[in-house]
């Protein structure tokens, strides 16, 4: 379409030292906000846009919040984080930022016969019939990405959480449901990863629909093979994280130490054998 803006190779400074952890994060998690925010734009600017479209500005809605979330990440978070998860997430969110690219340039060619933001039938055709296998793998990315980052901001503030936390069964309740989250995303990133290396064979192998030039199947391939890509990195990502939590969990139980807990007469002297540091808690009679 005509309004739509083309892609730009887009650079943004920032005052954080260059040479700290978040600063590396940030470095490809603002031209990713861009990308995702300009794509964004273009596809509310179509009036008429087919509902599966409508549908992907909610996804990229959902990443740009996620990567907003990123970007508050603190330095010192990142290094609790550890490097590896720190090097996945830059790699997961450049997953992102060049899907978002290559989707721009596809929709540009897809909207060419449509001005003022208005869809010609030859266009929605396209984009309603012919284009909902590409688009269908950017929204799967998009979630995915989402659900990633999502992951990522939230196991960052999990030390604080736990610090703030006042008993061990509160504790145990807060790490049991981050683990849960996290094998629940993982489950779900392998199952979808399964789906989309079979799917990529069979567009390796296919002729372009009616329709369908050879340029567009390429584009709708190479968005698969990117999706997969992207998917890997996410599981190296959550995999990251849930050995985060599992060391988070065990600091904190060190850090706790063992409680003694009186009977229900709550009253008198008892002694048991205890190696590490003992919290007891008197009370008179009930």
């Amino acid at each position: 379409m005509r309004h739509l803006r083309p892609s730009v190779d887009v650079q943004i400074t920032t005052a954080m030292d260059p040479f700290s952890i978040a600063a590396g994060v940030v470095g490809i998690a603002a031209p990713t906000l861009h990308c995702v925010q300009v794509l964004l734009e273009d596809l509310q600017n179509i009036a008429d846009a087919p509902n599966a479209v409508k549908a992907l500005t909610n996804d990229l809605q959902s990443v740009d919040l996620a990567l907003v979330s990123v970007q508050a990440v603190t330095d010192s978070q990142w290094k609790l984080l550890g490097d590896a998860v720190t090097a996945q997430s830059k790699a997961a969110i450049t997953c992102c930022k060049t899907s978002c690219e290559r989707f721009k340039t596809s929709l540009d060619r897809w909207t060419r016969h449509s001005t003022d933001g208005t869809l010609s039938w030859r266009d929605r055709a396209t984009l309603g019939v012919f284009r909902q296998g590409h688009i269908k793998s950017v929204s799967e990315q998009l979630q995915n990405c989402n659900i990633t980052l999502t992951s990522v901001a939230s196991i960052a503030t999990l030390h604080i959480s736990l610090q703030q936390t006042q008993t061990a069964e509160e504790i145990k309740t807060m790490i049991s449901t981050k683990e849960t989250t996290v094998n629940d995303a993982i489950a779900a990133t392998n199952d979808l990863s399964a789906e989309i290396s079979a799917q990529l064979e069979t567009l390796t192998l296919a002729e372009p629909d009616e329709g369908e030039t050879d340029a567009d199947q390429t584009a709708t391939t190479k968005q698969v093979a990117m999706e997969k890509k992207a998917l890997a990195e996410s599981r190296k990502v959550l995999e990251g994280l849930l050995s985060v939590i599992q060391t988070a969990a065990a600091n904190a139980q060190a850090c706790q130490g063992p409680t003694v807990t009186f009977g229900s007469y709550n009253q008198g002297q008892q002694v048991g054998v205890n190696s590490g540091t003992i919290s007891a808690t008197f009370g008179g009679r009930g």
